[in-house]
């Protein structure tokens, strides 16, 4: 990650001298996320709620079974397998949870809910789970769905950490399809982008993908999108989806660009003397990623197939700014934890924020 080895430089250097600069510090709160426990309908969907709940059952087999192909279907386009809880045996995720069971202890967005398990979605819980599906995508983590109605309306929420809190999905295509079979209309699966030669090039969908890749590595839901961080007078961006990361960044006057697919099992041959200046190129997007867990903090790590040493490690955080809770992702070079660069989800926020340090982040400099 040539290109990035340069930005740390630089980063690092001006770090120091913003070291002696003043800074704010701002307390975090215990809310872990800016999604309402549970939504307010509008009148017309208060209405339509009602509507159904007159019937008795607002779930069935046959919207399961939709859903269940769905998600089949959802997942191959993710490379990713999903298990599917059978009403009796409860899903055992990576994470050290079983479901339904734990639902009794769960939280959404830091808040006390109750969330349980009720088949035809009609129960009196903040969240009835109509259907729950999980990945383990390592031997300690995993990403959970819960499809639940809560007020007859159909929300889907994920649990990918290793507690029991839960947010609502941001990934678009789960929310719009599970709408869709709620409300009896068709589904679509759209496959990911192709982006890149090296993403054309793969047999995307097998068990190996070509040279020990072995699949995609997912980011971290709450990590998906854009970001921005302003530093040294700089607006750096930040693009996550959900197996590819695209830094856009300014060295001097000169704005580059560096494109990153994240796969599971990527041999790296940053000591592998035979190959050649063409192999590095149309390999250069290509990263290893995988999970670790620092203090109780989950971190994505990449490293790219012909790069030495730990790589560099991104995690999701919260502050409160302004009165509101505010999402971020810290991203960090090397083995530790610790923090070189602070994204922001506006580049009005990066600018206003920019020579402000938290209490509760851990700083390189």
């Amino acid at each position: 990650m040539k290109k990035l080895t340069i930005i740390s430089s630089v980063i690092l250097s001006s770090l120091l001298i913003l070291t002696g600069c003043g800074s704010n510090s701002s307390k975090k709160s215990n809310v872990t996320s800016k999604v309402k426990v549970v939504k307010q309908s509008s009148s017309k969907e208060k209405q339509k709620s009602v509507t159904k709940k007159k019937s008795g059952v607002l779930w069935n087999s046959d919207k399961d079974s939709r859903l269940e192909d769905f998600m089949k279907q959802w997942g191959e386009s993710m490379d990713q397998t999903y298990t599917k809880y059978d009403g009796t045996n409860n899903i055992q995720t990576a994470s050290g949870m079983s479901y339904p069971q734990d639902f009794g202890s769960a939280t959404v967005d830091g808040h006390d809910v109750s969330m349980a398990w009720n088949k035809k979605g009609t129960g009196k819980n903040d969240y009835n789970v109509v259907a729950i599906y999980n990945y383990n995508n390592s031997s300690s983590s995993s990403i959970t769905y819960a499809f639940t109605l809560a007020d007859g309306e159909p929300i889907v929420l994920v649990n990918e950490d290793s507690g029991n809190n839960w947010s609502e999905t941001k990934n678009k295509s789960l929310k719009e399809n599970f709408v869709n079979i709620f409300d009896g209309k068709a589904t679509h699966v759209e496959k990911p982008a192709a982006s890149s030669s090296s993403v054309k090039n793969s047999t995307k969908g097998t068990e190996d993908m070509g040279e020990g890749r072995g699949g995609y590595v997912a980011t971290p839901e709450a990590m998906r999108g854009t970001w921005y961080s302003y530093f040294n007078g700089n607006m750096d961006k930040l693009v996550v989806s959900e197996y590819e990361m695209t830094f856009t960044y300014n060295l001097g006057k000169e704005e580059s660009t560096r494109h990153i697919i994240l796969y599971k099992n990527l041999v790296n041959k940053s000591l592998d003397n035979n190959a050649s200046e063409t192999e590095k190129e149309s390999k250069k997007d290509w990263y290893s990623g995988w999970y670790e867990d620092y203090n109780g903090i989950k971190f994505l790590r990449i490293r790219g197939m012909f790069e030495q040493g730990s790589g560099d490690h991104f995690s999701t955080h919260e502050e409160e700014i302004n009165g509101q809770e505010v999402p971020l992702v810290l991203y960090g070079i090397g083995a530790n934890d610790a923090t070189d660069l602070v994204y922001y989800p506006s580049e009005d926020l990066a600018k206003q924020q920019s020579d402000v340090k938290y209490g509760d982040i851990d700083y390189k400099f």
